[in-house]
């Protein structure tokens, strides 16, 4: 009986010896650094300037302004569906918030290195985008937390408009360039995760415009 006794607690002792080993070796999960609950993008009408190799952006006194708001799964409200002029840029601003509702997009400023958006779903040639953020040292950086965007042309019918926050893999930012803007294949391309994914019905019209 004791030799049995002694054999089941070797066994016992060697189940709890691998099982606290095992334990050891899987890594602590990772914890997502933005945990991002509501959103909000707000379209600014301003005036492009050309100026030698490159535009000044100049506020237009009661020029056209629009904010969408997001819920946390990236939707706006029911029905949404927006018209922008054809010949107008707008100031582009997103405003990322917490699940207690403080603002964070602060932080993917500060961490640009790590942060890309992309502007999708556009036909070609109707949309140009530039990026116009700054770091807390005032040095430009593209994170697209700020940026201009311009209706080239007007379309017959809308699109699906897309707004991807790219939360990037170490390193990767440095093969991306502005003009990856509107890039299809970011996410083959730059690997991570999206931070935030917003969708909305955009109709670029004509300067007349048109209701429907």
């Amino acid at each position: 009986m004791n030799k049995l006794r002694n054999y089941s607690l070797a066994i016992l002792v060697a189940i709890i010896a691998l099982t606290f080993n095992a334990c050891k070796k899987d890594p602590a999960p990772e914890l997502p650094e933005e945990e991002i609950g509501k959103a909000a993008l707000t379209f600014v009408e301003v005036e492009r300037e050309a100026h030698d190799d490159h535009f000044h952006y100049n506020p237009i006194a009661g020029g056209d302004s629009l904010t969408i708001a997001f819920d946390g799964q990236g939707l706006p409200p029911a029905g949404t569906h927006i018209h922008l002029h054809e010949g107008a840029t707008y100031k582009l601003s997103l405003k990322a918030f917490d699940f207690a509702g403080r603002e964070i997009q602060e932080e993917f400023l500060d961490k640009h290195d790590i942060h890309q958006a992309f502007i999708l779903g556009a036909p070609a040639g109707v949309l140009t985008y530039v990026y116009a953020d700054r770091d807390k040292d005032n040095k430009k950086v593209n994170v697209g937390v700020k940026g201009y965007l311009t209706i080239d042309q007007h379309t017959d019918k809308g699109f699906v408009f897309r707004y991807v926050l790219r939360h990037l893999n170490p390193g990767v930012k440095a093969g991306i360039t502005a003009a990856n803007w509107n890039d299809p294949d970011f996410a083959a391309k730059f690997s991570g995760a999206n931070d935030l994914d917003l969708k909305f019905d955009l109709h670029p019209v004509d300067e007349d415009g048109h209701g429907h």
